[in-house]
């Protein structure tokens, strides 16, 4: 079947004229079938179908597309960040990597335990206990590493 200016063949040639119709094609039917002309509009009837989007529809339609475009879009920002980081990763030191690291690694572990809020269960209250543990020990990890880094970085007397 072919759809009129959906066919990646037909939109070099017949591009839709809207998004509120669109003709809908057999590819069997016969060539004469597929032009016809205003005299033949009943061979036409039987060949080939007119689909109409209702105003939901085109909204639809329009919505689903403007979300794929946003997160193609949003997929190359990203990539473009990742490399950046990348780029700058390089040219950081092993304890300015380490600290980097850690430092995600706590705010994952905040996020984690922010999202527990509210939940009054026995097994959340043993979960916010152990991030409270890992938050504490990633702290200590963080700042002994960024106290080396002062060291290094103070000149030697």
């Amino acid at each position: 079947m072919n759809v009129n200016g959906i066919n990646p063949f037909e939109t070099q040639i017949l591009g839709p004229q809207s998004l509120s119709s669109l003709d809908v094609r057999d590819p069997n039917a016969p060539e004469a079938a597929q032009q016809p002309t205003r005299s033949d509009s009943e061979q036409a009837q039987l060949s080939g179908d007119r689909v109409s989007l209702s105003e939901a529809g085109r909204k639809a339609l329009a919505d689903a597309t403007g979300k794929s475009l946003h997160n193609s879009e949003a997929a190359k920002t990203d990539k473009a960040r990742k490399a950046e980081e990348t780029e700058e990763d390089e040219n950081l030191s092993e304890i300015d990597k380490k600290i980097k690291e850690l430092k995600q690694k706590l705010e994952e572990l905040q996020l984690e335990l922010q999202a527990l809020q509210g939940d009054d269960s026995d097994a959340a209250e043993l979960e916010r206990k152990r991030l409270q543990d890992q938050i504490a020990i990633t702290t200590n990890q963080l700042m002994a590493l960024l106290k080396a880094k002062e060291k290094q970085v103070q000149p030697r007397d």
